[in-house]
């Protein structure tokens, strides 16, 4: 990585901000590639914005003067994965990025198998005023190898210049201590010593350690501390094998905290406050009785000031009832879209929206001071016209036991007006995940190539409150499946569907609900593709026992997700496709990336030799150098091209 500059791109630009033709097809190439505009990011006093530029083989972090409409820095990232950026302040650019690297030997007790790949993430600054690139806390003695988190700003000094960031360090426990880092004098220098069950930091407004969260694995016990010079005072402690409550900031005043805990009226996640004086809870706040806090807006200093809820579309609620208006009614303006605020500076008089769907393949909109209405700076994905993307329309549809089931559903308009069309299910990875409304580049490809894609929010989804989540709980291979069955059959009976055309295709947890359809489901899939997808939960568990240890919360959850708690191996072999190869009737494609780090590409292996053994139809697709994200363009386009030839051949 490094600052070579990125010549002759002008952003809102005639290039940047046309499409082919609304009568072609756009390629297939068009929806596999990166975007060619992401990670957008506005500077404090709202006059520069950085986002990473993707286009064949250049790949840049750019930094530009919206008013001259100049690249003033831009640094070359074609050598690692850039995860997110941010403006520290108007010169400085921070980068997080990450790379996956192998760990030759067993270094501490939360990583235990030898030559391990981890997603090992590190923080660059770019400064603007001289192109300078520089990595943060390199000059930490002993700074864990392991870790993926590193990156993270929990606060800002009184000078802009002054942050603060988490690191682990150490070797066989290592513990998460907070250092300051000066940009501007290349200072880095530890101001406090955490533990090896430290989680996070919160800081007082001169930048001093004010809090500290624990949580301790083998303990199960998560505490809050709050620090009184070099003192330290507990103020929450609950015995809990996993943490009940998620601190997400603090008020204003920086005299309570707030955290995210499920309201036992309603089954939503709503926001509370918690007394730094005595530990006291105040709330709810921020509620909705059909909506979930999905996330909270926070500057980098970690001062709460809204939140976004849950579901298809973004909405939001401020403590400024003006800015929820203002925000409203930019949306409002962007109607047909997804349009999520994702940067603004801090008086809030210039706000940054991401837009997806209707007619937006991926788009950048700014607002307020020096724009008469909502402007669009440009667009992600140029060589698709709006008028390409294809509909999306929310619905929902009743489960066999009347678990209401909410879902996307995205089709080509040409071809619907022709009778059934042929459908592809996509279900979500996750599974404690939720898809939202907007461009979607597996299902609008498909879409455009005449294809319906129903996208079903199955128990054990996030964003549509705490019953539809629960009630996955230990439905893996069982009712979290015939959800979505139960969403085929309904396009059936409705005459959207052909009951003699669908497939099934999904990735990570998707990726494993492929899967079981085809080991379990008795519905006649024509074609079942799995991405990146568990097929042996047996294997999956062990390994979590190995990477952080059998008393660690991890473990805990996903043999509550597996509902394996008293079943043991005989309920994963149970719910384990690739222990039930025999039932397979659909051709099987399955694709995995051999740097998967999530999960492992043993599972596709697995499943492709149990299948094999078992005389199935079955293709495999190794990416090499993948990731669990596809997180290349050039591999994305070979795992798009592998599955559409696939289907366009099996179904």
């Amino acid at each position: 990585m490094s600052c070579r500059r990125l010549a002759g791109l002008v952003l809102v630009s005639a290039f940047l901000c046309r499409g082919a033709p609304a009568d072609e097809l756009a390629p297939l190439e068009s929806y596999g590639n990166l975007p060619v505009i992401s990670s957008m990011a506005l500077s404090p006093d709202g006059d520069r914005i950085a986002y990473r530029f993707t286009r064949g083989e250049q790949d840049f972090v750019v930094a530009m003067d919206l008013a001259h409409n100049k690249i003033v820095g831009s640094v070359d990232v074609t050598t690692v994965k850039p995860r997110g950026l941010y403006f520290v302040d108007e010169d400085h650019v921070l980068l997080v990025v990450s790379k996956t690297a192998k760990l030759e030997a067993p270094t501490t007790a939360r990583l235990t198998s030898d030559s391990e790949e981890i997603e090992s993430s590190r923080a660059f600054v770019l400064d603007v005023s001289t192109n300078e690139l520089r990595q943060l806390l390199s000059s930490v003695s002993n700074l864990w190898s392991a870790q993926t988190g590193l990156g993270r700003v929990v606060g800002l000094g009184t000078d802009p210049s002054r942050l603060f960031m988490p690191a682990f360090v150490g070797n066989t426990y290592p513990s998460y201590s907070l250092y300051e880092v000066l940009l501007d004098r290349k200072v880095e220098r530890r101001i406090a010593r955490g533990t090896s069950s430290t989680i996070d930091w919160f800081l007082d407004a001169a930048g001093r350690p004010y809090v500290e969260e624990e949580f301790d694995n083998t303990k199960n016990l998560h505490r809050i501390w709050v620090h009184d010079h070099k003192d330290r005072r507990m103020i929450y402690e609950k015995e809990t094998e996993i943490p009940a409550i998620q601190l997400v900031g603090l008020t204003a005043d920086r005299k309570e905290l707030v955290f995210e805990s499920t309201r036992s009226d309603t089954d939503t996640s709503s926001h509370y406050h918690m007394s730094l004086q005595d530990g006291t809870v105040t709330g709810p706040f921020y509620q909705r009785d059909d909506a979930d806090v999905e996330s909270t807006l926070t500057d980098l200093s970690r001062i709460v000031y809204g939140v976004e809820y849950s579901g298809f579309l973004p909405t939001y609620e401020f403590a400024d009832p003006e800015l929820t208006k203002r925000v409203g009614a930019v949306q409002d303006t962007l109607k047909g879209t997804a349009a999520e605020l994702i940067d603004w500076t801090p008086n809030f008089d210039r706000l940054l929206f991401h837009v997806s769907g209707g007619w937006s393949s991926d788009d950048y909109v700014i607002a307020g001071r020096g724009f008469a209405n909502p402007t669009l700076l440009v667009r992600g994905r140029p060589d698709i016209a709006p008028e390409q993307v294809e509909p999306t329309t929310i619905i929902e549809y009743e489960a066999r036991d009347g678990v209401t089931i909410p879902a996307l559903l995205t089709y080509n308009r040409a071809a619907a007006s022709g009778g059934k069309l042929p459908l592809i299910v996509l279900p979500h990875g996750g599974p404690a995940a939720h898809d939202r409304f907007g461009f979607d580049w597996i299902a609008q490809y498909f879409a455009s190539r005449g294809y319906a894609v129903l996208q079903p929010q199955f128990r054990g989804s996030t964003g549509f409150g705490r019953r539809l989540l629960e009630l996955g709980k230990g439905e893996w291979g069982a009712k979290m499946s015939t959800d979505l069955d139960d969403g085929v059959q309904w396009l059936i009976h409705r005459g959207v569907a052909d009951p003699d055309r669908v497939a099934i295709v999904g990735a990570s947890y998707g990726g494993y609900a492929a899967l079981a359809a085809g080991a379990f489901s008795p519905l006649d899939y024509k074609c079942i593709v799995s991405i990146a997808g568990v097929s042996d939960l047996s294997t999956m568990l062990t390994a979590a026992k190995q990477r952080y240890g059998r008393d660690h919360w991890a473990v805990e959850y996903w043999q509550g997700e597996f509902g394996s708690d008293e079943g043991g191996r005989e309920q994963l072999e149970a719910i384990s496709p690739a222990e039930h190869a025999e039932n397979f009737r659909a051709p099987v494609l399955l694709v995995h990336g051999k740097d998967d780090t999530v999960v492992e590409i043993d599972q596709s292996v697995k499943m492709y030799r149990a299948l094999n053994k078992a005389g199935k139809d079955a293709t495999f697709v190794r990416l090499d150098g993948e990731d669990h994200w596809l997180s290349s363009a050039e591999t994305r386009i070979e795992a798009l091209k592998a599955v559409a030839e696939f289907i366009q051949k099996k179904l």
